[in-house]
């Protein structure tokens, strides 16, 4: 896929006639300083393109921070593991949430954002997964977050 000139590492959730492709485009501030904050230095910049047949949206916004992108990693990682059974994330921003979890052989997936239309709406797919396929999602966020990982403002 390909976005704006760039190879991008979109990742596709399909649910029956639903599809929604996540991508981070950018760090919210590209640039990054030792006077910003943990957050302003790891906002990233997500792209949602949703459609389930009757209804489409293509929406840009900052909602997710590079350490919850790692937080997200290390829960899938203790799933495939056997530590941990699910995941609900606590992100600080609620417009994206993921869920997680195991049941018998196969991995239950929700991915779900909030975008500010007339109302508050919601928009979100359901997938089953193989231990592999899980596997394969979670190193396709591994690479999201190679490209855009946590930056240290420290001083």
């Amino acid at each position: 896929m390909e976005y704006r000139g760039e190879v991008t590492l979109a990742i596709a959730f399909i649910e029956n006639n639903k599809r929604l492709v996540l991508d981070i485009l950018d760090y919210e501030f590209p640039a990054v300083s030792k006077s910003d904050d943990d957050y302003d230095s790891n906002w990233l910049k997500v792209s949602i393109d949703y459609s389930d047949g009757s209804f489409s949206i293509q929406e840009e916004a900052c909602c997710l921070l590079s350490f919850e992108l790692r937080e997200l990693i290390g829960a899938i990682d203790g799933i495939l593991s056997g530590r941990e059974t699910g995941y609900i994330s606590d992100f600080m921003e609620p417009y994206l949430s993921f869920a997680v979890t195991k049941a018998e052989d196969t991995y239950a997936v929700m991915i779900k954002f909030i975008y500010d239309g007339p109302a508050w709406n919601d928009i979100y797919v359901c997938q089953a997964m193989s231990l592999q396929k899980l596997t394969d999602l979670n190193g396709q966020f591994k690479e999201l977050y190679e490209k855009f990982p946590y930056r240290s403002t420290e001083k």
